[in-house]
């Protein structure tokens, strides 16, 4: 057994495909429940344009995580980010209003839109 001791860290094993399967399961999300037929009534053959537009914003998105992720090296994910450029406080104001937007309104639109589609 070797004395050496191996420096532990995150794994940067994120690749081009996995950053274009997170685009996609952001651009789809939970919204596949509720939006298509909305968006499909609205602009018709089109829609589908709008979905490849949206996953590019999204791809933009994601290399920007992708690059700020090079740079921080904790763990803790867009609260790490922040903190690291704008203070611990940010920090925890920025993931307070994400997880209660997550975590309350977007479950809350999606149990009134499921609601809907199963009313009798």
């Amino acid at each position: 057994m070797s004395n050496q001791q191996q420096e532990e860290g995150l794994k940067r094993v994120v690749g081009v495909s996995g950053v274009f399967i997170n685009v996609i399961n952001n651009t789809i999300g939970s919204g596949i429940f509720l939006l298509p037929a909305i968006v499909a009534g609205i602009m018709g053959n089109a829609s589908i344009l709008a979905y490849i537009a949206c996953g590019l914003l999204f791809l933009l998105v994601m290399l920007c995580y992708a690059e700020i992720s090079s740079q921080v090296t904790c763990s803790g994910g867009t609260y790490a980010y922040i903190e690291e450029a704008f203070g611990p406080f940010a920090g925890f104001i920025s993931n307070t209003v994400f997880w209660f937007g997550v975590g309350v309104f977007v479950t809350a639109a999606l149990v009134n839109g499921m609601a809907d589609i199963f009313s009798v």
